[in-house]
């Protein structure tokens, strides 16, 4: 299985953990959804690696999302600020 998205996980104490993953839904609106079921749910539910890792989402700073393939991932949503860059 090879990984086309990736998902960084933020801590509040300054750590942090990333996966690779597949494309979970077949298209942008299912995805979507799901996020938005994901987030907000009490916790970040990942199988990885033959186990279930836990996630309270009271400890989690912030959650990147990126997609390897170099794609832009779209979501359906008026909530996001698009075409942004990071400056610090």
């Amino acid at each position: 299985m090879q990984a086309v998205r990736a998902l960084t996980i933020h801590f509040l104490d300054g750590t942090h953990i990333s996966f690779g993953f597949p494309a979970q839904r077949a298209n942008d609106a299912a995805r979507s959804i799901m996020l938005e079921e994901i987030m907000a749910a009490p916790n970040l539910m990942i199988e990885a690696d033959g186990a279930l890792l836990i996630y309270p989402v009271s400890a989690i700073k912030s959650v990147q999302l990126t997609d390897l393939t170099g794609e832009t991932i779209k979501m359906p949503s008026k909530n996001i600020i698009r075409g942004a860059t990071v400056i610090t």
